[in-house]
């Protein structure tokens, strides 16, 4: 017999109650006398009933397949019996909750059994002819009648065939649209019987782990769980037991699988746990391949977070490893945590001489090489260009910050081979210890502050913050802003330093003075600064360019009058900044200021500095070849430092180059710097240059540069920068 329960269940979904038992009577015309006539001629039939189980077991004993399926699922030993009970249910006629269940339990006898309503039909097909002759009398028309009931049970098994038929197509079609919106949504489906631990996997969740059911094994949970990552399996089960309890709608989370060869692929699990109405407890849902879509999102924050160069840490994550130290540092008992500031010395030159490829490479390894001095648990970040920063936690003191700056500076001293180059770099670094309460921001440049001074101490080396250096630095800042509002409150002069013209008899007459240089001076709280005390920070701002132009247009102007008064020959020398050099509108601005003044372009002198030759700013050597061709005289300044490869006096259109002054101040002392003076003084005049040694102070020098032919010079020994004045009433006494 089947379950009571199933009975039930399908009672309440086609909710077959009594008051439908009732519609359904109103609905076949059934009348209040029908049980009378079935119950008058029950008596009549007794015999009738038991020829109809002996012509019913003949009819059947030609399908012994489908009679066998019905017993088994009946489970009865005599199909004839119980359709001997059944029949006589009919004729006492009691339409009750009883007989409902009865005839329910056919219908689902029979669907168990796979068999369709035809066989049910024929059945009664058969009762209803031998009945029918236990009833009338009269052959004929029995004959007649019972050729009536089999063409109405075959319209009957047709049409139900239709609605079945019909019915089946309909969930057919259903179960297709089904199937291809879980095809297009690319999902795997599941379903899990928890009391039975029985699992169904679609194919296509299968699919994904590239596995057969039968190399999946037995479909259960245990076989599920083995495959999930051991970091996943306690999320997945918690999110189980949150969803199985009720304390979530839905199941829904993410989890890494294995697949066939052990590659663990990152899948979405979806799911809804309901009840059968037998009380069935199942969880069902799917299953989607998201590895992709979440490699992409690792790769964008892992992109986040760190440098694309050298795989450290960025800014942004640094940020977080600050705070997150900060926060540790609140706690009772942690020990010091200090920051360390790095800069490379002298990058820029890397760049500058090898490429920014080489440069690149260089701090790739230099990256790998501080990695390697760093103990577990520590961070490192590039902080930007080739500068560094490292967090130091749990130290037992600040000795050990000193010990991992010192061996970063040891791992740097090594030379290093890139591109085919032997490169050697150092470092400077700043040390500072993380308080307990200071933000982030004021770390930082803490450590950038003990980073300049170790810089200003000689480089190569570290430094700790102290409080002295942010009033220094406070003090610095001032006076960059005070810098950048120099030119608009007045407080610039141009100085000029003549140079002398050695080959003439007199350096005192005023003829022998070949050209002037501007020097600018800076007035500010009452001390007169020198450009190496300002010009680095001007050089940070643009305000460079307009102190730059400013110069330019006052010497070529005061140079200029000179000439009309005194001196028709006399040259302007002025000084180009890194960023004037690089600059697209250097040309239009040396055009505007010989314009404004009358200076033929042939008397002025544009000096560049050694360090400022940079092969690869194609705008410096197009601005430089376009003055040239207007008859500017280009001069090298400071020219002997090693900044700039011999190959430059050939590529520059130079006209001058200017001796630095310290092969000419050490050359009584030191015999080398003397031959390498000599020797630049040579070069010049090989390639037709003209020479001009600076920083003339002693007799000696001047005799030593007399000595080697070099045609000018200039000096404190020879003059001291003069204001405009002061030179006007130097040339007109000599006049």
């Amino acid at each position: 017999m089947l379950s009571k329960e199933k009975i039930n269940a399908l009672i309440a979904s086609i909710d077959l109650n009594h008051q439908a038992l009732r519609e359904r009577e109103h609905l076949l015309g059934w009348q209040a006398d029908d049980p009378l006539h079935l119950s008058e001629a029950a008596h009549t039939i007794q015999q009738a009933q038991s020829d109809f189980i002996q012509q019913l077991d003949a009819h059947f004993a030609s399908f012994p397949e489908a009679v066998q399926q019905l017993k088994t699922v009946a489970n009865t030993e005599s199909l004839q019996l119980k359709q001997a009970w059944d029949n006589q249910q009919l004729w006492q006629n009691i339409h009750n909750d009883d007989y409902i269940r009865q005839q329910l339990q056919v219908g689902l006898e029979y669907q168990s059994a796979d068999l369709t309503p035809l066989w049910y039909l024929s059945t009664q097909r058969l009762y209803l002819d031998t009945m029918l002759k236990a009833l009338c009398s009269e052959p004929r028309q029995i004959q007649q009648f019972s050729s009536l009931i089999k063409a109405v049970f075959l319209d009957m098994s047709l049409v139900l065939e239709g609605y079945c038929a019909a019915h089946k197509q309909q969930l057919k079609e259903n179960q297709a649209r089904f199937e291809r919106t879980m095809y297009g949504a690319n999902d795997g489906l599941w379903e899990w019987d928890i009391a039975n631990d029985q699992l169904l996997l679609s194919s296509r969740w299968l699919e994904m782990l590239e596995l057969s059911a039968e190399e999946f094994g037995s479909h259960n949970s245990g076989n599920w769980f083995a495959r999930m990552h051991p970091e996943d399996l306690p999320l997945v089960r918690k999110a189980l037991g949150k969803h199985l309890s009720g304390h979530s709608k839905f199941l829904d989370c993410e989890y890494r699988i294995r697949k066939k060869n052990g590659d663990y692929i990152w899948v979405l699990l979806r799911g809804f746990a309901n009840k059968t109405q037998m009380g069935r407890q199942l969880l069902s849902g799917s299953q989607a391949d998201i590895h992709e879509r979440k490699e992409q999102q690792q790769n964008m924050t892992y992109a986040a977070f760190h440098d694309p160069l050298t795989g450290l840490a960025n800014r942004r994550r640094l940020d977080q490893l600050l705070q997150d130290s900060m926060q540790r540092t609140q706690q009772a008992g942690t020990r010091e945590t200090a920051l360390l500031f790095i800069d490379l010395d002298n990058f820029k030159q890397v760049n500058d001489n090898y490429g920014h490829k080489s440069g690149d490479y260089l701090l790739i390894e230099i990256a790998n090489r501080l990695q390697k001095c760093l103990r577990p648990g520590d961070h490192i970040a590039r902080f930007g260009g080739d500068e560094f920063v490292v967090l130091l936690d749990d130290l037992a003191c600040l000795k050990d910050a000193e010990h991992v700056a010192q061996r970063m500076l040891d791992s740097l001293s090594s030379a290093l081979r890139i591109n085919g180059y032997i490169l050697s770099v150092s470092a400077s670094i700043g040390i500072t210890v993380l308080p307990h309460d200071t933000p982030a921001s004021e770390l930082l440049q803490a450590a950038d502050l003990a980073l300049y001074q170790a810089k200003m101490a000689g480089k190569a080396q570290f430094a700790h913050y102290t409080q002295d250096m942010q009033a220094a630095a406070q003090a610095l800042q001032s006076k960059q802003a005070a810098l950048t509002q120099g030119l608009s409150n007045q407080q610039f002069e141009v100085l000029y330093q003549p140079i002398y013209n050695l080959s003439q008899d007199s350096e005192q007459n005023s003829s022998s003075i070949y050209a002037v240089e501007a020097l600018l001076r800076w007035h500010h709280d009452g001390h007169c600064y020198r450009p190496q005390n300002f010009l680095d920070l001007l050089e940070q701002s643009d305000e460079i360019l307009a102190v730059g132009a400013w110069v330019l247009k006052s010497a070529c102007a005061a140079v200029r009058q000179w000439q009309q008064s005194f001196m028709p020959q006399l040259h302007c020398s002025v000084n180009l900044s890194y960023k004037q050099l690089r600059s697209a509108h250097l040309v239009s601005l040396v055009k505007t200021a010989l314009e404004s003044s009358g200076l033929a372009a042939s008397y002025l002198i544009i000096e560049i500095a050694e360090n400022h030759l940079k092969p690869e700013c194609s705008q410096s050597l197009a601005n430089l070849r376009e003055l040239s061709m207007m008859g500017i005289q280009i001069a090298l300044d400071n020219f002997g430092m090693g900044h700039a490869p011999l190959g430059y006096l050939k590529r520059f259109p130079l006209d001058i180059i200017k001796v630095d002054k310290s092969l000419i101040s050490h050359s009584l002392k030191d015999s080398l710097n003397k031959d390498i003076g000599q020797a630049i003084i040579s070069l010049g005049h090989s390639l037709n240059l003209k020479v001009i040694a600076e920083g003339i102070e002693s007799p000696y020098q001047l005799s030593f540069v007399k000595g080697r032919q070099c045609e000018f010079a200039q000096g404190y020994l020879l003059s001291d920068p003069l204001s405009a004045e002061q030179f006007t009433t130097l040339i007109s006494s000599r006049s």
